[in-house]
């Protein structure tokens, strides 16, 4: 399914951002098919690469965590993520190659409009950093400025929040970066992400019924390349209900963060691969301590001691491949809680869809 004509998530038809997010598949299938015939050029600048910065603001920002996290473990090279801002203001602190020549930086923005993108990718090819634009927008100011620009075509999208724009550069840049390390398993898994796409679309059914309760706070838990989705999962939901949220590694939550765990709070685990099972443990513990838990996970065996909800995402699917499917369900979550809460997701209050700030 690729809308709700069904009627399968009553209540979210009329929300904009709902339709957009629903038709993420077809996204994520055009940016494979677009990586698959234009990434010759981006694959040319990051191969002589002794490391690599990945950069963006708010949901750009975490999907630069989840690539450059991609790509430590699959090219097998230094990539870094850096926000923006640490690039206009304090560049020492992201910057550290000591040849700009070999130290490409890899600018994401959806519009390719926003100011400190256009700003860094300016800086950066200025200072002789080789600079990749990713964006929907073929024809925007960052694809001007950028030396290479890979484009999502069926990414962009008019909604506040960023949705199918998120999920589809997403694969678009997973795609470069199995080419990249020469992983062809990971190569073959994502071409197999459009005839998955059915699993996100039940996992965020449940996701939807989920909302239907006004949660005094929602905690997501993912690990590795899952640790940037986990941070997205929260950005949607603040954005969108201003539900109090935060993201952990899972192990990371036990030390001290567990401490909010009781009834009206909410953990979603996002698990798969390596440790699956020692994080499992956490959510388990999690539930002990009165909290409910919604558990994401990679494969039935993964999920069979699991607590709480279960959603199979991806089975079979390698960890990293299965990132863009985990993106529907966190909206169908944040689009339903914010409802719940009466606030209205399209006009999500102090946002515009572009942020451009003053010279």
């Amino acid at each position: 399914m690729t809308d709700d004509t069904d009627g399968r998530l009553p209540g979210l038809a009329d929300l904009l951002t709902w339709r957009e997010s629903s038709t993420s598949g077809e996204a994520i299938a055009a940016a494979l098919d677009a990586a698959g015939h234009d990434a010759a050029p981006a694959l040319g600048l990051l191969a002589g690469a002794e490391r690599v910065v990945v950069t963006g603001a708010g949901s750009s920002y975490y999907l630069a965590k989840v690539v450059a996290a991609a790509g430590r473990e699959v090219a097998r090279r230094p990539f870094f993520a850096a926000p923006l801002s640490d690039l206009l203001l304090r560049p020492a602190t992201a910057l550290v190659g000591s040849s700009p020549a070999h130290e490409p930086v890899i600018v994401i923005s959806r519009s390719g409009s926003t100011s400190e993108a256009v700003a860094v990718a300016e800086r950066m090819r200025a200072a002789g950093h080789p600079t990749v634009a990713v964006t929907c927008r073929a024809s925007s100011p960052l694809a001007g400025v950028a030396n290479v620009t890979l484009v999502s075509p069926a990414g962009d999208e008019e909604a506040i929040v960023m949705t199918r724009s998120f999920a589809s550069m997403l694969a678009l840049l997973l795609r470069v970066t199995a080419r990249l390390g020469g992983d062809r398993r990971l190569d073959r898994d994502l071409d197999a992400l459009p005839s998955r796409w059915p699993e996100a679309v039940d996992a965020a059914g449940h996701g939807q019924r989920l909302g239907a309760t006004d949660w005094r706070r929602i905690v997501i838990l993912g690990g590795g390349s899952a640790f940037g989705i986990a941070e997205e999962w929260g950005l949607k939901l603040t954005e969108t209900s201003q539900v109090a949220t935060n993201a952990y590694e899972p192990l990371e939550f036990r030390h001290g963060p567990i401490s909010v765990c009781e009834p009206g709070v909410l953990v979603v685990g996002l698990i798969a691969g390596d440790g699956a099972a020692d994080e499992v443990r956490v959510l388990d513990e999690a539930a002990r301590l009165g909290a409910s838990t919604w558990v994401l996970a990679g494969s039935s065996g993964e999920a069979s001691d699991a607590p709480g909800s279960v959603s199979v995402v991806g089975a079979g699917l390698s960890p990293i491949a299965r990132l863009p499917l985990l993106v529907h369900p966190a909206h169908a979550l944040a689009l339903a809680l914010a409802a719940t809460r009466g606030a209205n997701p399209d006009a999500p209050r102090h946002l515009g869809q572009v942020v451009i700030l003053a010279p």
